[in-house]
Formats: C-alpha cells, structure tokens, sequence
C-alpha cells in the first residue's frame, strides 16, 4: 500500500495488547480497528496476524532472560 509503513513501537503495542489483553492476533483485521488507526493515523500499515504472533514470541524470548534473572535474587 502507499501509506507509511507501520513502525516497530506500534507493533510491539499491538503485540503487547495482544499478550496482556488476551486478543487474538488477527485483531489487527477487525473493521473497526483498521478504522480506528486511519482516522489517528492515515495511511498507516497493519501487520499482518502471523507477524504479531511473531512478535509477541520475540518479546517472549528476549525479556525471558531478565525475567529469570529478577527472581533469582
């Protein structure tokens, strides 16, 4: 699409929404959200449903470490 690309902080809020608000990844398909951004933001891309499900395993692995280690003290 010609909008402005989605950038990695609104990915990992959707994502972050998704893991802690328990909404399935293909939220990012609802009617109403895609409305809701375009009027916030226009032209702004939405990942696709597999990319925030990847996402949300990313941050899953990259804060799993910190996390072990806050409770090892």
């Amino acid at each position: 699409a010609g909008g402005f690309p989605y950038k990695a902080a609104h990915r990992a809020v959707i994502a972050l929404r998704c893991a802690t608000h328990q909404r399935p990844f293909n939220m990012v398909n609802d009617k109403y959200y895609k409305i809701e951004i375009q009027m916030l933001c226009p032209g702004t891309e939405l990942p696709h449903p597999t990319t925030v499900s990847r996402d949300i395993k990313d941050l899953y692995t990259g804060l799993a470490g910190d996390v072990r280690a806050y409770f090892m003290v």
